[in-house]
């Protein structure tokens, strides 16, 4: 579109009737939503103010729908303004959620009203110069009228850094500060400065923390979140340290969840006893171990969230090596796994078998779309059924049933046949993936399923993390003692992952591309160390790659089928 002139026509058409109003209420917003960088801000200008104009006749069911949906979407600053200066009912649909930049917060707060900046204050994502900016408005909006005095120390976590706020000197002289109107312009400005300063000042000298009583510590409570995975309805404990907060995304630091809820998350899955700390000082603080199932719409089947429940950890929750009746410590019974797996192999052996026939035509003519969509329901089949083979693999091995062969094996013919299939994927995503067999390679004797899982596992779930312009290395080399090493480079978004974090059975990075390991990285990695030890092997993690190093010749007496 060389000339989006949109907007232009939507002001231009008439609106006499109250559904023309209503129609024109919706386009104006959704178009001021899509904000291009060459819009012309005098229309943008002109379209406030008709919807301005227009608010009064827009019933607030629909002005409180409108603002939902754009809960969670990066729009302008002046859209979430004027939509937060509607009632609070309609404030409150859209103000918890929205996405802005530093300066478009700092551009809006004076704009906004103490209910709206009541509702951000809740917040925890907002970073602390927005924290402070809000706190600086604290004695304007807890008053009603009056002078204003200097703001109370905050309640702040302990973990929370102070402020530093480089542009106001610690040892300049605060003014004391009068109650002012909005829009009032520079002079306002600097009133807010000397707060923020004063804030920092009191909070360095005497931080408070509330001691919260052990007895009134709550025990569990409930809460659901939106499809973006951020929590919006809770009850048993405070809301503010929680609502704003996700499961969506694993912590990055001590307080939040483990990589066990995002990784469910991402798969519309189930998830139990996954780990989260809340910050503060508040019952909600501390440790707690969540569960969560999906929510659809009944009417469309649309994915609308999940409904968890969160509980203190008890004693047996720590974290301890995986039990003989549990799988890779997730919580799953072996029996009960196989028993899922041999109803699964079953439809899925079905659907693949099927759209084989419809993609061959072996049943009669069908066009190129549908032969298409049979290869793409055919490939999905097989990484679902090479998934559930991965669950029947690591439930015998936990209850030390797996059968292992001892056939010869030519690992370098095996290696680059992975590697070729990987590398078109790798392609197609702007990555690469590189080979390198060393010509002095021996036959391996061993169990050549066993060793095509744990090498495919490795290899591409490497190649399927590697970012644009990135290339993956792998190598299979020949090591002094009777014994091979594949050398597999880590993806630049797995280093400095820890060993831990890699091996949870719930980790599955940002970014997973479709040919990645369907159960997640973490338990293709726990698959691929536990098989390893079961032929004699062994996968070691090291800072930059992974070194899966297996045994030329292997003593059938050191061949088990658990370990």
């Amino acid at each position: 579109m060389r000339f989006d002139d949109r907007l232009a026509t939507v002001l231009a058409r008439p609106a006499v009737r109250t559904a023309d109003r209503v129609a024109m209420w919706r386009q104006l917003l959704d178009l001021l939503a899509q904000r291009h960088r060459d819009a012309d801000p005098a229309l943008e200008r002109e379209a406030l103010g008709r919807l301005t104009a227009l608010r009064p006749d827009v019933p607030l069911a629909i002005r409180q729908e409108t603002a939902r949906t754009f809960a969670g979407r990066p729009i302008a600053a002046a859209l979430v303004a004027f939509l937060a200066a509607d009632v609070p009912a309609v404030a409150g649909a859209v103000l918890p959620y929205a996405r802005l930049d530093q300066q478009g917060w700092l551009s809006i707060l004076p704009r906004l009203s103490p209910t709206g900046r009541g509702y951000l204050r809740h917040r925890r994502d907002l970073g602390p110069v927005i924290e402070a900016a809000l706190s600086s408005f604290g004695s304007t909006d807890m008053q009603i009228s009056g002078e204003v005095g200097p703001p109370p120390a905050m309640i702040e976590p302990a973990s929370r850094r102070p402020v530093a706020l480089h542009s106001v000197r610690s040892d300049e002289p605060v003014p004391p500060v009068q109650a002012l109107e909005h829009g009032v312009g520079e002079g306002q400005i600097r009133a807010i400065i000397t707060r923020i300063a004063r804030f920092r000042k009191d909070r360095d000298v005497a931080p408070r923390r509330r001691a919260v009583d052990p007895a009134d510590d709550a025990a569990s409570f409930r809460f659901e979140t939106g499809t973006d995975g951020v929590i919006r309805w809770l009850e048993g404990v405070p809301r503010g340290p929680l609502i704003g907060e996700t499961i969506a995304v694993a912590a990055h630091g001590p307080h939040g969840v483990d990589a066990q809820a995002p990784g469910a998350f991402r798969r519309r899955a189930p998830f139990r006893d996954a780990r989260l700390v809340v910050a503060g000082g508040s019952t909600a603080s501390g440790e707690w171990r969540i569960a969560g199932v999906p929510v659809f719409e009944p009417s469309n089947g649309r994915f609308a969230g999940y409904r968890c429940t969160a509980r203190r950890p008890h004693v047996g929750d720590r974290a301890e090596p995986a039990g003989p009746h549990d799988v890779f410590g997730a919580g799953l019974a072996p029996d009960s796994l196989r028993q899922l797996v041999h109803e699964l192999r079953t439809p899925l052996n079905a659907i693949g078998g099927f759209a084989e026939m419809i993609r061959r035509q072996m049943r009669g003519p069908v066009s190129t779309v549908y032969r298409d969509r049979a290869q793409s329901i055919a490939e999905q089949a097989g990484r679902l059924l090479a998934a559930v083979d991965d669950l029947d693999v690591a439930a015998r091995l936990s209850t030390q049933r797996l059968d292992l062969q001892q056939l010869p094996v030519d690992l370098g013919a095996m290696l680059g046949s992975i590697c070729s299939d990987h590398a078109h994927a790798a392609q197609r995503r702007g990555g690469a993936l590189a080979c390198a067999i060393a010509t002095d390679l021996t036959p391996v004797i061993g169990d050549p399923a066993a060793l095509r899982r744990m090498m495919a596992r490795l290899v591409g779930g490497c190649a399927a993390l590697a970012d644009d312009a990135e290339t993956i290395h792998a190598a299979l080399v020949v090591i002094p003692g009777g014994l091979i090493d594949l050398l597999v480079g880590r993806p630049r978004r797995l280093l400095g992952q820890s060993e831990a974090a890699l091996l949870d059975p719930g980790y599955s990075p940002e970014g997973d591309s479709p040919d990645a390991p369907l159960l997640g990285l973490g338990f293709s990695l726990h698959l691929v160390r536990r098989l390893a030890g079961a032929v004699g092997g062994t996968l070691a993690i090291e800072p930059d790659r992974f070194q899966l190093r297996l045994p030329i010749a292997q003593d059938p007496s050191r061949i088990s089928a658990g370990s």
